[in-house]
Protein backbone atom coordinates (compact mmCIF):
# COMPACT_ATOMS: atom_id res chain seq x y z
CA UNK A 1 0.00 0.00 0.00
CA UNK A 2 1.74 3.48 -0.67
CA UNK A 3 2.15 6.01 1.58
CA UNK A 4 -0.75 8.07 0.40
CA UNK A 5 -3.51 5.77 0.67
CA UNK A 6 -2.17 4.89 4.41
CA UNK A 7 -2.14 8.53 5.05
CA UNK A 8 -5.68 8.73 3.35
CA UNK A 9 -6.75 6.03 6.22
CA UNK A 10 -5.03 7.49 8.75
CA UNK A 11 -6.92 10.73 7.71
CA UNK A 12 -10.49 8.92 7.92
CA UNK A 13 -9.41 7.48 11.48
CA UNK A 14 -8.06 10.51 13.71
CA UNK A 15 -10.10 13.65 14.79
CA UNK A 16 -8.98 16.36 13.57
CA UNK A 17 -7.61 18.09 16.56
CA UNK A 18 -5.66 15.23 16.73
CA UNK A 19 -3.72 15.15 13.37
CA UNK A 20 0.16 14.41 14.16
CA UNK A 21 1.22 13.06 11.16
CA UNK A 22 1.41 14.21 7.73
CA UNK A 23 1.99 12.71 4.21
CA UNK A 24 6.05 13.16 4.80
CA UNK A 25 5.84 11.08 7.91
CA UNK A 26 3.70 8.30 6.26
CA UNK A 27 6.76 7.99 3.39
CA UNK A 28 9.15 7.83 5.97
CA UNK A 29 7.56 5.18 8.11
CA UNK A 30 7.56 2.38 5.37
CA UNK A 31 11.19 3.16 4.91
CA UNK A 32 11.72 2.31 8.35
CA UNK A 33 12.67 -0.80 10.40
CA UNK A 34 11.57 0.49 13.49
CA UNK A 35 7.87 1.28 12.49
CA UNK A 36 5.04 -0.62 11.60
CA UNK A 37 1.75 0.45 9.92
CA UNK A 38 -0.78 -2.50 11.02
CA UNK A 39 -3.87 -2.22 8.74
CA UNK A 40 -7.45 -3.30 8.47
CA UNK A 41 -10.06 -2.23 6.90
CA UNK A 42 -11.21 1.33 7.80
CA UNK A 43 -8.84 1.37 10.93
CA UNK A 44 -4.96 1.90 11.13
CA UNK A 45 -2.42 1.41 13.80
CA UNK A 46 0.97 3.13 13.71
CA UNK A 47 3.58 0.97 16.13
CA UNK A 48 7.49 2.23 16.58
CA UNK A 49 9.19 -1.13 16.98
CA UNK A 50 12.48 -1.55 19.73
CA UNK A 51 13.72 -4.74 20.84
CA UNK A 52 11.85 -5.65 23.50
CA UNK A 53 8.83 -3.63 23.30
CA UNK A 54 5.51 -2.60 20.34
CA UNK A 55 4.47 1.05 20.89
CA UNK A 56 1.54 2.29 19.71
CA UNK A 57 1.65 5.69 18.68
CA UNK A 58 -1.27 5.26 16.90
CA UNK A 59 -4.76 3.23 16.89
CA UNK A 60 -8.01 4.55 14.98
CA UNK A 61 -11.18 3.51 13.58
CA UNK A 62 -12.82 5.72 11.07
CA UNK A 63 -15.46 7.50 12.73
CA UNK A 64 -18.37 6.40 11.13
CA UNK A 65 -17.47 2.74 11.65
CA UNK A 66 -16.82 3.47 15.47
CA UNK A 67 -18.18 1.07 18.12
CA UNK A 68 -18.33 -1.64 15.83
CA UNK A 69 -15.25 -4.12 17.13
CA UNK A 70 -13.16 -2.89 14.40
CA UNK A 71 -10.72 -1.15 17.15
CA UNK A 72 -10.99 -4.07 19.13
CA UNK A 73 -9.87 -6.31 16.09
CA UNK A 74 -7.17 -3.87 15.26
CA UNK A 75 -5.77 -4.33 19.05
CA UNK A 76 -5.96 -8.19 18.82
CA UNK A 77 -3.94 -8.14 15.54
CA UNK A 78 -1.01 -5.86 17.39
CA UNK A 79 -0.92 -7.97 20.68
CA UNK A 80 -0.75 -11.27 18.08
CA UNK A 81 2.48 -9.74 15.79
CA UNK A 82 3.97 -7.83 19.24
CA UNK A 83 3.74 -11.95 20.77
CA UNK A 84 5.24 -12.92 17.56
CA UNK A 85 8.16 -10.44 17.06
CA UNK A 86 9.02 -11.02 20.65
CA UNK A 87 8.22 -7.89 22.89
CA UNK A 88 8.07 -8.14 26.30
CA UNK A 89 5.39 -5.82 26.35
CA UNK A 90 3.17 -3.39 24.67
CA UNK A 91 2.86 0.54 25.82
CA UNK A 92 0.68 3.49 24.72
CA UNK A 93 -0.73 6.75 25.97
CA UNK A 94 -4.14 7.46 25.56
CA UNK A 95 -6.61 10.90 27.00
CA UNK A 96 -8.05 10.36 30.51
CA UNK A 97 -11.30 10.88 29.21
CA UNK A 98 -11.38 9.27 26.48
CA UNK A 99 -13.47 6.28 28.23
CA UNK A 100 -14.20 3.69 25.13
CA UNK A 101 -10.43 3.77 24.64
CA UNK A 102 -9.57 2.84 27.48
CA UNK A 103 -12.02 0.11 28.34
CA UNK A 104 -10.90 -1.29 25.75
CA UNK A 105 -7.79 -1.42 26.86
CA UNK A 106 -8.14 -2.46 29.93
CA UNK A 107 -10.39 -5.47 28.43
CA UNK A 108 -7.09 -6.71 26.88
CA UNK A 109 -5.72 -6.57 30.35
CA UNK A 110 -3.77 -3.43 29.63
CA UNK A 111 -2.32 -1.45 33.25
CA UNK A 112 -2.10 1.73 34.10
CA UNK A 113 1.39 2.48 34.00
CA UNK A 114 1.86 6.27 34.73
CA UNK A 115 0.55 9.90 33.78
CA UNK A 116 1.17 12.24 31.36
CA UNK A 117 0.22 15.80 32.32
CA UNK A 118 -1.33 18.25 29.91
CA UNK A 119 -0.18 15.99 27.12
CA UNK A 120 -3.16 16.15 24.62
CA UNK A 121 -4.57 19.67 23.84
CA UNK A 122 -8.03 19.56 23.22
CA UNK A 123 -9.58 21.71 20.44
CA UNK A 124 -11.07 24.15 22.81
CA UNK A 125 -7.40 24.82 23.91
CA UNK A 126 -7.42 23.16 26.94
CA UNK A 127 -4.78 20.52 28.04
CA UNK A 128 -5.86 16.75 29.36
CA UNK A 129 -3.75 14.26 30.87
CA UNK A 130 -2.90 11.25 28.86
CA UNK A 131 -2.50 7.61 31.05
CA UNK A 132 0.54 6.05 29.93
CA UNK A 133 -0.75 2.07 29.64
CA UNK A 134 1.28 -1.32 29.55
CA UNK A 135 0.33 -5.15 28.88
CA UNK A 136 2.86 -7.43 29.69
CA UNK A 137 3.36 -10.10 27.06
CA UNK A 138 5.77 -12.76 29.35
Amino acid sequence: MSAEKYFNLYNKCVDIDSIQFCLEDFKRFQKSKKIKIEKEKNSIAILALTRREVEIYFIGVAESLRGRGLGKKLLKNIISFSECYGADFIILEVGVNNIPAKNMYFSYNFIEYGIRKNYYRNSSGSREDAIIMKLNLN
